[in-house]
């Protein structure tokens, strides 16, 4: 299986596709599978080369609990590594909800690095303390519960079986790093990369917009009816705009 090292963390990617290398970014407490089963590798990889990585925390990766392991140029050097294993001087960028997050910091720490990026379902702006230990207790709730049923011989559907493997203790260190790193908003200004955001109507449209309007090159697409998980799920919505913006970078 393909690893990569940074400093000490294993972090897992797979490659699939050929043309312009295209690196996704899941979301928290997710893992690269998504994009396979929700259809995104599938739409793409005919014209591309998609790279899917697990964030540190996540999936195959390895796990820390200590949060200075989960530093936002530390998130955003996981990605250059695979890109360095890889031999690839410059990409275009994928990050979805907390992975749209990392692709801001890679904006931010390795610009020369980036030709495009496309965020979903995320603005620069980190979320709150608040929100993050609102997360964290309903994760917790929910694996005690999940954990229960499962000790009882219950069946456990998909979303359940995926939360019995979450490391809490790993996203809760990455929750609190996110919290107290530097505000990544600050920056977006001089961030001159060509950007695709997308957001979801029923999700927080304002935040990413607010975002969009500072970014100095931004293309911005609101996805009519969508929620937040909806809208990072609908590649027959979105593989369109993604492959339409690429093809005015690449």
């Amino acid at each position: 299986m393909p690893y990569t090292k940074n400093g000490t963390i294993n972090i897992y990617y797979e490659v699939e596709g050929k043309g312009p290398p295209l690196l996704m970014l899941h979301g928290l407490t997710r893992s690269l599978k998504d994009y396979r089963e929700t259809g995104f590798v599938k739409s793409l990889n005919d014209e591309y080369q998609v790279i899917l990585m697990d964030a540190r925390g996540h999936g195959k990766s390895d796990k820390p609990h200590n949060p200075a392991m989960y530093d936002t140029n530390i998130l955003a050097g996981d990605v250059i590594t695979v890109l360095d294993s890889l031999g690839i001087e410059t990409i275009n960028l994928f990050g979805y909800s907390f992975g749209g997050g990392i692709a801001f910091e890679c904006a931010k720490h390795a610009p020369e690095r980036m030709k495009s990026l496309i965020v979903g379902g995320a603005g620069a702006r980190q979320p709150t303390s608040e929100m993050y230990d609102e997360l964290i207790n309903s994760l917790k709730i929910g694996k005690e519960a999940v954990t229960s049923k499962y000790e009882g011989g219950g069946e456990l559907s998909p979303q359940e079986t995926h939360l019995l493997k979450i490391d809490l203790d790993a996203i809760d260190a990455l929750c609190k790093a996110i919290v107290s790193s530097p505000k990544v908003i600050d920056d977006v200004s001089n961030m001159n990369i060509p950007f695709l955001l997308f957001v979801g109507e029923f999700d927080n449209p304002s935040i990413v917009k607010e975002t969009s309007d500072l970014l100095p090159d931004a293309t911005f697409i609101l996805l009519p009816g969508l929620d937040h998980i909806q809208a990072g799920s609908r590649p027959d919505l979105i593989v369109p705009h993604i492959k339409e913006f690429l093809s005015r970078i690449n």
